[in-house]
């Protein structure tokens, strides 16, 4: 009987099956155990991947897809006998066109080699997140990746316009649209966009992509309370409307470690204050931005919502600004490891929920302090814990203070745009009602009863049986 290393060599050339000696050598990225699979291959094109798993399917072998490698949830882990579809040899941009404003790339483009390609020709994409020298554009689709220009752009789900899907018995599917508008039966690319890989492979993407602003300005505010937050952004949405590019927010305990961290210099503003708070806006120039901005500053120091400013006067002052809120990395400069958590909320509820889960970290230790931060505008905080690697195996711990205290609002998600993968499964109930996420596992089923594209992400849909090729309806353990 043909060896599975054979079969797939024979699809994609042997240099492209990579076994268990070199896949030692391999970066897992943020999931440690994405190289628990003894097999990677590393299909050229969407022929290649249909026959991968066309042969997948017929032996019932798990296909893990794998991208940049810079989720959060696990939803790249691989196990012993399944196999990883690496994108790495998939990752030209095919094609630009300013006039129809699309980008039509391969899903291993990193979103950082696409925004370079773009530059010269006054264009940008829509999303933007700070994984972005690694990150890939298929990644990004498979989580329905948001980021910091959500306000303005939207996040994947509004900026892609077509989708070329593998599906786990090898069909090949053209949902590669280019058109603005189009209206011609279901939209199927909506079900592919943002299911981890769980119910089909995507080989091409049809991007929207944008003018670049004639302008931009960022300023760093600071405030007395948290509390002040839902009204400001609604004053700053009022002021800017459409140009209202970003308005993220740091809670003290973050912004005074990102700040502080060896190399990073003289913090932006002075610590002490209850939160600090980035917008950034778009305008026909950069003067005409930063008045506009400048004068809703003094708007707001007049009524004391705001308590201490500066605005971004060059390049290096926006960069600095902006690398105290997106190096959470530092977090594991202070400890063995972290716990990420990114969670979405109604406006309103924002300093609520940090304030209760705050308030129940220091009642179970006076040392456990939740770093919090994220993109207020849109209602999503991102919560990350500074952890010794002893305290990782009682991760229920941590999971029971936020899923917790999320659950004492109403209209909240375990997960605003990270995705589920297998760290959120256990609670995914938490945010759907039963008959929509009986559905959910029906659509698995129906696209992918054999269970092999990504098993174990985001739903339990029934465990492999290898020995028949179908799915034996029992759970995942």
């Amino acid at each position: 009987m043909t060896t599975t290393t054979d079969m797939f060599a024979a699809i994609v050339g042997t240099e492209h099956v990579l076994t268990a000696e070199r896949l030692a050598t391999r970066d897992p990225g943020y999931c440690t155990a994405a190289l628990g699979a003894s097999i990677l291959v590393r299909p050229a094109n969407s022929t290649e991947l249909s026959r991968i798993c066309e042969a997948a399917n017929s032996r019932n072998i798990g296909l893990v897809p794998h991208g940049g490698l810079t989720g959060l949830v696990d939803g790249t882990a691989s196990h012993p006998g399944d196999v990883i579809v690496s994108f790495e040899r998939m990752s030209s941009i095919l094609r630009i066109d300013p006039l129809q404003g699309i980008a039509v790339v391969e899903p291993g483009v990193t979103l950082g080699a696409l925004q370079q390609a773009l530059e010269p020709l006054g264009l940008m994409t829509g999303v933007d997140i700070p994984s972005r020298g690694s990150c890939t554009i298929g990644g990004m689709v498979s989580t329905n990746a948001g980021g910091i220009q959500v306000l303005k752009y939207g996040m994947m789900r509004q900026n892609v316009l077509g989708l070329e899907v593998v599906l786990a018995n090898g069909r090949v599917l053209d949902l590669s649209n280019e058109l603005l508008k189009n209206n011609a039966g279901y939209d199927l690319k909506q079900v592919f966009i943002g299911s981890e890989g769980t119910l089909g492979l995507v080989t091409k993407i049809v991007l929207k992509i944008w003018p670049v602003p004639g302008g931009t300005c960022c300023a760093l505010l600071a405030c007395d309370s948290p509390e002040i937050l839902p009204s400001l952004f609604n004053s700053a949405r009022k002021n800017f409307g459409a140009d209202l590019m970003s308005f993220e927010a740091m809670w003290p305990e973050y912004f005074h470690l990102t700040t502080s961290q060896p190399g990073f210099g003289r913090p932006p503003l002075p610590m002490g204050r209850g939160i600090y708070v980035i917008i950034e806006l778009a305008g026909t120039s950069q003067a005409e931005a930063q008045a506009r901005l400048v004068a809703f500053l003094e708007a707001g120091f007049e009524k004391g919502a705001v308590a201490d400013a500066v605005v971004a006067q060059s390049g290096s002052e926006r960069h600095k600004i902006w690398r105290s809120r997106e190096d959470s990395d530092a977090i594991d400069n202070v400890s063995d490891t972290s716990l990420s958590y990114d969670i979405g909320l109604k406006l309103v509820d924002l300093p609520n929920f940090a304030a209760r889960l705050r308030q129940r970290c220091a009642a179970r230790s006076a040392d456990l302090v939740p770093y919090v931060f994220g993109h207020v505008g849109d209602g999503n905080l991102h919560v990350m814990f500074a952890i010794r690697k002893s305290d990782a195996a009682q991760r229920e711990v941590y999971d029971g203070l936020i899923y917790d205290t999320l659950s004492e609002f109403s209209a909240s998600t375990i997960s605003a745009e990270h995705g589920i993968g297998i760290e959120k499964r256990a609670v995914l109930a938490r945010s759907l009602a039963p008959d929509t996420l009986a559905t959910l596992v029906d659509m698995k089923k129906a696209l992918d009863p054999c269970n092999t594209l990504n098993p174990g992400k985001v739903i339990v849909a029934g465990e492999r049986n290898p020995s028949s090729g179908t799915s034996s309806g029992t759970q995942e353990q």
